[in-house]
């Protein structure tokens, strides 16, 4: 894969982002944090997440048409929940403009928002997920009259919410503004069956949920071919410890920046000051360098940024999940790093702001347990075992291992070939797979029998539950369902 082949539908750029990642540093370099990433500061005001309450909305400007470059609609809407009862929370607007939908409430304080990729037609009745929020789409606002009404609805709304603040509560209904529609109000709850239907479903046995687990082997993208390649060139006469080399190319695997952290240990030293003259500068390396990185990338786009989601990730090495929590940063996504059930009832809480991403080190699985959550993404194949005990029972959830194939160290480690304690042997192997787009594994008949083997061009079913099927790097997907 071409190092700046970029396919997010978020941003085109091929590195991390508009600045330069610090590749997580060895504590004899540095006790900071690991990573810098770039971080938007836009001004303060009402309608942000950092405006001032004080400020309050504004009315609209003579002149001012807020339909201009943007759909707006009235909606009701909720905190996403897994109770039986789901009642809406309060009323408020959508706000449609280019590619991000932005949730207000009643008084116009935006609430949540969510980048949206595909342009899609909404309409009345729409059953949205923005961020944490769940949202039925109203009535549609389509002239400037009905713009400024609804304004002033919403500054009567902000100054009834400060004068109960401050104690000064009116018992009387603010003024109502006769809008040439129906007005937002609390309609229903959310499309509940008859008592008599529902106390049916009720005593009916719930089905067993489904754990559907997929196997993607992914070609190394190009600079992993070629740092793997240099292994051969370089050690082929050298007496380095074979564990160090095969350390390193995991490492490589897993992404060639973290081979940074081995520049200062004394077991890697030569090592690295063989490899690194042929190495890009650390901070030109970034998202698509690394196959499976771009992989967890094009989830994250897919399922927290679009669908609102919750995803979790599992990752061998602390420096890889240091830059998960960087890239999570970068884009704003909330995240929690989980080590005891304390952070995992964090985690599974519904409530507004909770985290939507979870990143826990393999080391930490036994202290993990019932977190509920549908998607789970096992960065190294080896954690697959442990993690895949992580998850609530209760609901059906989808578990993606990733493999670096092409003969790739990860991907002999997979099928547990013996080869790898024999240094020139496991030389070889790199050598000879390292430059090959295509693998033997996946048209195998032999390999993972018990599964059912998945190729491109892929059908609607696995695209649906696999954002990434139209990723280069893919070159098959094992799946079963247990």
């Amino acid at each position: 894969m071409r190092r700046s082949k970029a396919p997010s539908v978020r941003r085109s750029g091929s590195k991390w982002g508009s600045e330069p990642v610090n590749i997580p540093k060895t504590p004899e370099s540095d006790s900071g944090p690991s990573c810098s990433w770039p971080s938007n500061s836009p001004p303060m005001e009402w309608g942000t997440a950092k405006g001032s309450e004080q400020l309050g909305p504004r009315e609209l400007k003579p002149g001012e048409n807020p339909l201009k470059e943007s759909r707006i609609f009235h909606i009701l809407w909720r905190n996403q929940t897994t109770k039986k009862h789901k009642t809406w929370t309060g009323n408020g607007t959508l706000v449609i403009s280019g590619g991000k939908m932005t949730l207000k409430d009643e008084t116009g304080k935006t609430i949540d928002s969510m980048n949206c990729f595909k342009e899609r037609q909404v309409k009345e009745n729409d059953q949205l997920q923005i961020g944490s929020k769940d949202v039925e789409v109203q009535e549609e606002i389509k002239t400037v009259e009905e713009c400024v009404a609804q304004r002033k609805l919403e500054i009567a709304s902000w100054c009834q919410k400060i004068d109960a603040k401050n104690g000064y509560i009116d018992d009387a209904a603010p003024t109502e503004v006769h809008l040439p529609f129906r007005s937002h109000v609390l309609k229903k709850k959310m499309r509940l069956e008859s008592p008599e239907k529902e106390e049916s479903l009720s005593s009916l046995t719930l089905p067993k949920s489904n754990q559907k687990e997929y196997i993607c082997f992914l070609s190394p993208s190009e600079l992993q071919r070629n740092t793997l390649s240099l292994f051969k060139k370089i050690f082929r006469n050298s007496e380095l410890d074979t564990s160090v080399l095969m350390e390193s190319a995991l490492d490589v695997c897993d992404h060639p920046v973290l081979l940074k952290s081995r520049v200062n240990q004394s077991n890697s030293l030569h090592l690295m000051q063989l490899l690194q003259p042929h190495l890009p500068p650390w901070p030109e390396m970034g998202i698509y360098d690394s196959s499976k990185f771009e992989f967890v990338h094009v989830m994250l786009d897919e399922l927290v940024v679009q669908r609102g989601q919750k995803c979790c990730i599992v990752a061998n090495n602390p420096d890889c999940l240091r830059l998960f929590k960087g890239y999570c940063q970068s884009w704003d996504i909330s995240h929690v790093e989980l080590d005891d059930q304390e952070r995992v009832a964090l985690f599974n809480s519904t409530a507004e702001g909770s985290a939507m991403v979870a990143l826990i080190l393999t080391s930490q699985l036994p202290k993990i347990q019932n977190l509920q959550c549908r998607y789970l993404i096992i960065y190294n194949q080896n954690a697959r075992p442990a993690a895949s005990q992580l998850l609530n029972t209760n609901l059906d959830t989808n578990i993606y291992t990733l493999v670096t194939a092409g003969g790739c160290p990860e991907e002999r480690q997979f099928f547990g070939t013996d080869g790898m304690e024999k240094r020139h042997d496991f030389l070889d192997e790199i050598e000879s797979h390292s430059g090959e787009e295509t693998n033997e594994i996946c048209d195998s008949k032999d390999v993972l029998s018990s599964w059912i083997r998945k190729k491109p061009p892929f059908s609607e079913d696995i695209k649906e539950v696999c954002p990434f099927h139209s990723l280069e790097s893919l070159q098959c997907i094992f799946t079963k369902k247990t």
